[in-house]
């Protein structure tokens, strides 16, 4: 099955029109389909304001680097490339380690009069399922005090 994580980005409206150029053109570069290899295509976040964008995707396989995984790769070179061309970007990724949390950004020239959101994380106690773990537990466990006869 392998890992998966949760990936949040945020961008200016013309930062992500430059991404999805980028993406575009790294994915024709590398001969590849840009509508079955273009995440930018299958976002299954996203929200928007006036001047800023934000989108991801949960639980998807997100190896950068990696051969196999030019999709990936399209968006996180081009985040890079948001850097190198002065615009501001939030990128963050959750994996499925309670401790896996990587968190970028980049306050670029182009942007500096936009207040870019930073994507918002939530970890929290589950009490209602370790309740009912615990009380499984109970259920299951022999009565005490009970003397066994074996006939």
């Amino acid at each position: 099955m392998g890992y998966r994580s949760d990936i949040r980005i945020v961008t200016s409206k013309k930062g992500y029109e430059v991404l999805k150029e980028f993406v575009k053109k790294y994915l024709e570069e590398k001969d590849l389909d840009t509508k079955e290899y273009n995440l930018l295509e299958c976002l299954e976040v996203k929200a928007e304001d006036k001047e800023q964008i934000y989108f991801g995707w949960n639980s998807i396989k997100w190896y950068d680097g990696c051969e196999g995984y030019e999709d990936v790769d399209a968006i996180v070179q081009g985040i890079d490339h948001l850097g190198e061309n002065e615009y501001s970007y939030r990128y963050m990724i959750i994996g499925e380690s309670y401790d896996d949390i990587e968190e970028q950004y980049y306050d670029g020239e182009k942007d500096n009069n936009i207040n870019l959101e930073y994507p918002s994380m939530i970890r929290e106690f589950d009490d209602d399922y370790v309740k009912s773990l615990l009380e499984d537990k109970q259920k299951d466990a022999p009565e005490e005090n009970k003397e066994e006869i074996n006939i």
